[in-house]
């Protein structure tokens, strides 16, 4: 959306409440931003928690792991931003007003690094398939620094690139063309150019992994000669490949579908229309972000384990108040377990009077 009302500034689906006021809708979408809002808290638990897995619970290797913090990272900010313009848009303040350009600017850049993703996991594990030597035992920190420090100045150009839509004109066969209108297809051409890539470049991984793992049982037949860390990691690396690969899947079909209803900012449609994309822009972000790391919990056993471990510790924590009948032996004798030194007493005393 440019216009002169927000000084030639592309605001990322926000909507106009002055209009949504004008339409008697006004109650309608404030209905809409507090069930927006309710869905916030609970991603924003879920958010808390994936973090805690990504930090405490080793279930990839550590650049892997780093990277999906950074995921994870973005939808933090983005979340924030959003908040804030669905507060101001809730209880205007003429005050606070100076603040939506500066939530605008930041989730439209924590939301390019959603769109443009992909990537990022595609070389990692490419990496890790280069370094199959040692790439398990050293961390290699320098892989996913030297990775994001290539892929956040290009994705913040583009935001940024996205954002100012400054209206500079150019002569291309006596027709008149606003650079920030082409730049929306091109955004939205490139998000599915990008991801499509990062989709197939973990395929082929995969099937490079694979493949080599698949020589070791035929023996005289290869000229490598793999070691034990070797093996694991080759294993590990077609494991992780299987993951990523489901989770991108889901990454695609959300970013595809998201970067689809931007289209609107390019064709001249009834604004009504352009404002339900939008609403359906935000909702589906929202599943976005809650559907991601159901997926990626479902895909690790390990973690898996640590949320059984966790609510299993909270039934014992609720059963302790809980009022437990005591224990009767065979022969009728009440008796009360209260720690495993007593019971082992108790069983000696029982045998030493049967053997006497």
């Amino acid at each position: 959306m440019c216009s002169p009302s927000t000084s030639n500034v592309r605001f990322i689906t926000f909507i106009n409440t002055s209009y949504i006021e004008a339409e008697n809708l006004d109650n309608l979408f404030g209905i809409l931003l507090r069930v927006e809002v309710a869905v916030l808290v609970f991603s924003w638990i879920e958010f808390l928690y994936t973090f805690y897995l990504l930090i405490f619970v080793r279930a990839m290797h550590f650049n892997l792991t780093f990277l999906f913090i950074n995921y994870g990272g973005q939808y933090f900010g983005s979340m924030l931003s959003r908040c804030i313009i669905i507060y101001i848009q809730l209880y205007p303040d003429k005050n606070l007003e100076y603040i939506i350009p500066l939530a605008n600017y930041v989730r439209t850049l924590c939301l390019f690094i959603a769109m443009y993703i992909l990537p990022i996991f595609m070389v990692e594990r490419c990496l890790a398939s280069f370094f199959v030597k040692n790439y398990e035992k050293s961390r290699k920190v320098w892989v996913s620094l030297m990775i994001l420090s290539i892929f956040h100045p290009l994705v913040f150009a583009s935001a940024i690139a996205y954002i100012q839509c400054k209206s500079r004109k150019f002569n291309s066969h006596n027709l008149l063309f606003s650079s920030g209108w082409l730049l929306v297809p091109f955004h939205v051409a490139s998000f599915f150019i990008v991801n499509i890539i990062g989709y197939i470049g973990v395929e082929i991984c995969f099937l490079y992994n694979s493949r080599r793992y698949k020589k070791f049982s035929l023996v005289g037949l290869t000229k490598f000669n793999y070691g034990l860390s070797e093996r694991f990691q080759l294993a590990e690396n077609i494991k992780m490949c299987k993951v990523l690969k489901k989770v991108q899947i889901a990454i695609l079909f959300f970013n595809i579908g998201c970067s689809s209803i931007l289209l609107m900012d390019y064709f001249q449609v009834d604004i009504m229309i352009k404002y339900s994309s939008y609403v359906a822009f935000n909702f589906l972000a929202l599943v976005y972000g809650i559907t991601i790391p159901i997926i990626v919990h479902f895909l690790l056993p390990e973690w898996q384990k640590e949320t059984r471990r966790l609510i299993h510790s909270c039934l014992c924590c609720c059963s302790r108040h809980a009022v437990q009948e005591a224990p009767k032996t065979t022969f009728g004798e009440k008796m009360i377990y209260k720690d495993h030194s007593q019971e082992a007493n108790i069983y000696f005393n029982q045998f030493n009077k049967v053997t006497l």
